[in-house]
């Protein structure tokens, strides 16, 4: 048995554009909440292994954000996919202030380490992700075990929390592209 887990494809927003802008933490939510709206920049296709990874797959499950539904049609693969917001990513709080100003970059990993740490205004607790993270790797195990294959094309961070129930769950990471666009990591299990 094969679960592939894939990030989606490079969104229209680019946020490496913002990494140097100063904002404040209220501006740097706008962003946060426009980023879950946007699709996929359709100039940048993807990679041709991450295309094979893909097709190698019987079933294939994406969160239900625009960025993951897009990569899924990009890959041609919809006819054999499903939408569950199971696997939606874990949004990055923050805080509803005009000040102070910081860089984008720098509230972001402000904000994430917050998270790990419990802060979760205007986003989801990072107890809640882990949750949905265990609840996400049983939902491809079955899948898998009844398919014997499938793909999550998903998101950087609950990715990671299903990679690590996954593990739990006895599957073993046979293959790892990184964490880059259209990356992804292969996963075995031994019935």
């Amino acid at each position: 048995m094969k679960i592939v887990i894939m990030r989606h494809g490079q969104p229209e927003m680019d946020l490496d554009s913002k990494k140097k802008d100063r904002l404040s933490p209220i501006c740097m939510g706008k962003i946060i909440d426009d980023y879950e709206v946007v699709g996929l920049n359709s100039s940048r296709q993807p990679p041709q292994l991450a295309v094979q990874v893909a097709n190698s797959c019987k079933v294939v499950i994406n969160s239900d954000l625009p960025r993951s539904i897009a990569s899924v049609q990009m890959l041609g693969l919809e006819d054999i996919g499903s939408t569950d917001e199971t696997f939606r990513e874990s949004s990055l709080p923050y805080l509803n202030w005009t000040k102070p100003r910081f860089s984008f970059f720098s509230w972001a990993i402000i904000f994430r380490i917050a998270w790990l740490f419990g802060f979760s205004t205007n986003g989801e607790s990072i107890k809640c992700a882990k949750s949905r993270g265990k609840i996400g790797a049983e939902k491809l195990h079955h899948l898998a075990y009844e398919n014997d294959s499938v793909l999550l094309l998903g998101h950087g961070i609950m990715n990671r929390l299903v990679a690590k129930e996954l593990k739990n769950l006895g599957w073993i990471k046979k293959e790892n592209t990184g964490e880059k666009y259209w990356s992804y990591k292969v996963f075995e299990f031994e019935k």
